[in-house]
């Protein structure tokens, strides 16, 4: 039996003793919200978050709350690293995650230490650090509820940055779901499967194994947009044997053998590589399930050349329909530029853009192209973005938590009115 060990991450996690909520403070301002984002290389140590903070806060005008985002390998620790930003934007309400690169001031930064910061005045913010995510956990949705000021409303937006070592997405979105109704639920998880302990952090507070976040309630809807890499080379197939985890058979046929066929020589021959460019499409709608939005792609995370069989991180039941997926930068292009094109006719404040760590330079073979794209649909807006482990956002157009999945080679963008 081959495997994904990085892969497989999702389809087990260690449980954990929960800590608790942690509210940091609250900020409730008046008047028009406004938005500054900057983003720089780290290697300069404290000069290089001051400066962060100093052109965000330009754009801003203040900050009564900011998200700060920071790649390993700074001179300066996560601890001092917030410090300077505390100080330098004027404000303890500040929640972050590492992460396998940063967006922000137009730029993206990835393969070396950087960090990037929001500042955000004009919004009321709620912030939040739940430590000791258990694997069964579906309590989550209701503590974080039980701190927003009155019920969910459909102008909350729900930011999510979970350590994915120890995310259980099914248990813990279904509470989401259940607890916060109309609010727009989006994030990624913190860091890199590959790379240091990933770190979450509200305020001075930091952790690992935690889940950070914050409430922005604005008086409007969220627009959201999701963009996907991955283009369905099949038509739908249906799995006629399973077991758990593992696709026996597609259409009657060994599903391995149907998924070679797929992957054609010599990537056939080769299925961890094949791995890593042929995936599997999940129809999450009824109509045109296999247009983009319709479908949530997963790796496949084991094979079992006995059995001829391929297993997934979710469990798939006998007559799901599934479809082969591969990831092709051309095809993401296409989708990143309809996504936009869809949600760029208002004015907005701010945006935060949750990108997928296999996508950026490596995938596009340019640097900064989704940075570069973004900035020419949406003007001025100021938009922080990092790349992460996952991404956590709605399916399709809809932007509502009933709808909020775990997501993998997506881009998530978030905008808020002016």
């Amino acid at each position: 039996m081959l495997s994904n060990p990085g892969l497989m991450m999702l389809l087990y996690s260690p449980p954990m003793i929960r800590a608790g909520v942690g509210l940091e403070s609250l900020v409730s301002s008046r008047g028009r919200t406004r938005g500054g984002a900057a983003g720089t290389p780290a290697a300069s140590g404290r000069a290089a978050v001051e400066r962060a903070c100093e052109r965000a806060l330009e754009r801003s005008g203040g900050a009564d709350s900011a998200i700060l985002f920071a790649t390993p390998g700074a001179d300066l620790g996560i601890g001092e690293i917030l410090d300077v930003a505390i100080s330098a934007l004027g404000t303890d309400v500040v929640v972050g995650a590492t992460a396998h690169g940063v967006m922000g001031g137009g730029q993206e930064i990835e393969g070396e230490p950087a960090i990037a910061v929001l500042a955000q005045t004009g919004i009321e913010a709620r912030p939040f650090l739940i430590s000791g995510l258990q694997s069964d956990d579906t309590g989550t949705g209701e503590e974080i509820a039980a701190h927003i000021d009155g019920p969910p409303r459909d102008g909350d937006l729900v930011i999510l940055l979970p350590d994915p070592r120890v995310l259980q997405p099914s248990p813990l979105l279904a509470g989401i779901r259940e607890a916060l109704g109309p609010a727009c639920v989006v994030g990624a998880g913190a860091g890199d499967p590959f790379a240091d302990e990933p770190l979450q952090w509200c305020g001075r507070r930091v952790e690992s194994g935690a889940l950070a976040g914050v409430v922005l309630r604005a008086t409007k809807p969220a627009q959201v947009g999701v963009t996907q890499a991955c283009r369905p080379v099949t038509e739908l197939l249906t799995a006629t044997r399973t077991q758990g985890n593992w696709v026996l058979e597609l259409d009657g046929r060994p599903a391995l053998d149907v998924y070679r066929e797929v992957a054609r020589a010599p990537l056939a021959e080769d299925l961890r590589r094949a791995a890593a460019f042929l995936l599997v499409a999940l129809p999450r709608r009824e109509a045109d399930p296999l247009q983009p939005g319709g479908y949530l792609v997963r790796n496949v995370a084991g094979f079992d050349t006995e059995r001829r069989a391929f297993a997934i991180p979710e469990i798939v039941r006998n007559g799901r329909q599934i479809a082969l997926a591969t990831r092709e930068p051309e095809a993401a292009r296409d989708d990143l530029k309809a996504m936009l094109a869809g949600v760029s006719n208002g004015v907005s404040a701010l945006g935060l853009y949750f990108n997928c760590c296999a996508r950026g330079a490596g995938f596009f073979g340019v640097p900064g192209l989704e940075a570069a794209y973004l900035e020419n649909a949406l003007g001025d807006t100021p938009v922080l973005g990092m790349f992460g482990s996952c991404e956590i956002g709605p399916i399709g157009a809809a932007s509502v938590a009933s709808e909020t999945e775990l997501l993998t080679y997506t881009g998530v963008l978030a905008l808020l009115e002016d």
